[in-house]
């Protein structure tokens, strides 16, 4: 049964604050592990009797999960309504968070309905805020791109998808600019692969994550690659402008291993984007 839309508006409200939404925040950056509640009040520098009002109206619409360990208590949060808010935006009260990366030619049709002109920019306001890529503005390759990237992450057993999973996931998508470049670079999905697995290994998580949050790095990428893209006079974010963004990063490892698979960078760089003018 599709939720209502009470329901949203519950979960707008208990995040209807600066310090909780704060809270979220953090319990987002450091996703899946989580804050005791020192950690949190040390981070925001408020009561604990503040902060305690604050967690339980989270716990309350279920936007934090709690769990006991030994004599603390961990605060994480619940990524999974954090996906279904999203959708609720995105794919018309869908509960299916795969769909809120939606190619932006797609995501612009001729009658909107009130509802997303109104709240779209706010959803999308808070959507940067907690850390997250503003989904309107990719590519259907920059997508998939990233798609390929959580597949990554999930098959070496990780709970992140980082710079060298974002190179791989160019590579994967096999249509995109960046994917020309790095082909004709002589780059293929097996060599990168067995590289990133060399300086990263395997992790040991037996799960497939709810959330598959993205490194310090990643969205750092992301941010950098919305800048050369609006540099270029474009409104959106290819391929072509991740890759320029894990370029404009000297130490990511995914810098590194084009740099140990014998890429000349700066030549490299040069002409992606002597092509993009």
């Amino acid at each position: 049964m599709d939720k209502s839309i009470s329901y949203y508006a519950d979960l707008f409200a208990a995040m209807g604050s600066e310090p909780r939404l704060r809270i979220m925040q953090l319990l987002f950056t450091s996703y899946p592990k989580g804050m005791v509640v020192n950690e949190i009040k040390n981070k925001l520098e408020i009561p604990n009797s503040t902060l305690s009002h604050h967690l339980e109206k989270l716990k309350v619409e279920n936007l934090v999960k709690v769990r006991k360990d030994k004599q603390y208590l961990w605060y994480t949060a619940n990524a999974e309504a954090m996906e279904d808010l999203l959708s609720f935006f995105c794919t018309d009260n869908s509960s299916n968070a795969l769909h809120a990366f939606e190619p932006v030619e797609n995501s612009i049709k001729e009658e909107k309905s009130m509802s997303e002109q109104l709240f779209r920019p706010i959803w999308d306001k808070l959507f940067t805020t907690l850390g997250f890529p503003l989904p309107s503005r990719f590519t259907q390759e920059a997508i998939t791109a990233i798609k390929f990237a959580q597949c990554e992450s999930l098959r070496l057993k990780h709970r992140y998808v980082g710079t060298e999973q974002i190179l791989i996931g160019l590579i994967s998508e096999k249509s995109g600019i960046a994917w020309q470049f790095l082909d004709e670079a002589g780059l293929n999905l097996e060599k990168v692969q067995t590289e990133t697995e060399r300086l990263v290994g395997r992790g040991n998580n037996s799960s497939i994550p709810i959330f598959m949050p993205f490194t310090r790095r990643v969205k750092e990428i992301m941010e950098n690659a919305l800048q050369e893209s609006l540099k270029l006079g474009k409104n959106h974010i290819g391929t072509e402008h991740l890759l320029l963004g894990l370029l404009g990063d000297v130490d990511s490892l995914g810098f590194k291993i084009l740099g140990n698979l014998g890429v000349d960078i700066s030549n490299f760089e040069q002409k992606l984007r002597k092509s993009l003018i």
